[in-house]
């Protein structure tokens, strides 16, 4: 299982710009692949869980940020930065995970 890191900074300095329109910088980071709950915060608040996203991607109307495209589209750049996604997927202590991620 992974470990929570400790400073989330490092994620928004190493991927500078946002994942979801690619054009304004990252200044937050969004829990893109299962959403932040407060009793698996530590569990969920990990940098394979995690994307670097611009404030207004992150805060529209239009939640792109939490699309069912983003989601897939990061899973799939998740696994080409390394990540083991469907391992820690399956590691989760989680009621209920969604089918086409317990595929993975």
């Amino acid at each position: 299982m992974l470990d929570p890191i400790g400073n989330l900074d490092t994620i928004l300095i190493r991927r500078p710009t946002c994942e979801v329109c690619h054009s304004r910088p990252s200044t937050q980071l969004h829990h893109a692949i299962i959403k932040d709950m407060r009793r698996y915060h530590k569990l969920l608040t990990v940098e394979i869980n995690l994307q670097p996203i611009c404030e207004t991607c992150h805060t529209s109307g239009e939640q792109h940020a939490n699309s069912f495209e983003n989601r897939q589209a990061f899973v799939m750049v998740q696994i080409e930065r390394g990540f083991d996604v469907g391992a820690w997927i399956r590691s989760l202590p989680l009621k209920y995970i969604e089918d086409w991620l317990l595929r993975l």
